[in-house]
């Protein structure tokens, strides 16, 4: 079995020296055309290079829909927008 004589760092040193991870500003960006135009929240992620955006009814993603390219154009997306219903 070997033996490790090194030195290790404590517990709280590894944690503290992470880094919180901030939201690309995508994401920032689209919640806050929703929520700025629309005024309702919604989700955003990135999944295998899409922007998943779920909002909370059917209604809204259907507008959203219609507004996909106009969002697109505006915020200079490169991603595929992917709109969805639910939390």
């Amino acid at each position: 079995m070997p033996s490790y004589t090194g030195r290790m760092d404590s517990l709280q040193k590894i944690l503290r020296s992470r880094k919180i991870a901030q939201a690309p500003d995508e994401i920032k960006q689209i919640q806050d055309y929703v929520l700025r135009r629309y005024n309702s929240p919604c989700k955003v992620k990135i999944q295998r290079g899409a922007l998943i955006v779920s909002v909370p009814n059917s209604g809204l993603a259907a507008t959203l829909h219609l507004e996909r390219q106009l969002m697109i154009d505006k915020l200079k997306f490169t991603d595929k927008l992917v709109i969805r219903t639910g939390r």
